[in-house]
């Protein structure tokens, strides 16, 4: 591949949320997952970034085998409930004020 062909691919394709296109085997746990370009190596093929199933990791995948998608609407974030009060603290400090003597 000609490094103008790569500058080019580099320039439409870094940065872009991309899914995988067609019925590749390889290429099938991919499928309907919302991927992100994060670079384009010297031999034409994308590096993506899925964030799925809590991996980050970045695959090298053919340009021919991505169509790029629009960003995906960002996940809800989960609110955490506020933690309460250890029950320990609350039965010792009931139990020590009421010794008789």
């Amino acid at each position: 591949m000609l490094p103008e062909q790569i500058e080019q691919l580099k320039r439409r394709y870094t940065d872009q949320y991309v899914m995988v296109a067609g019925e590749r085997p390889d290429l099938a746990r991919f499928q309907g997952v919302v991927g992100q370009v994060k670079a384009v190596n010297c031999n034409g093929r994308a590096l993506v970034q899925f964030d799925a199933h809590n991996d980050r990791g970045w695959y090298d995948i053919a340009v021919e085998h991505l169509k790029i998608v629009d960003k995906p609407p960002p996940k809800p974030v989960e609110k955490k409930a506020p933690a309460a009060k250890p029950k320990a603290a609350e039965t010792a400090a009931s139990t020590t004020g009421s010794s008789g003597g």
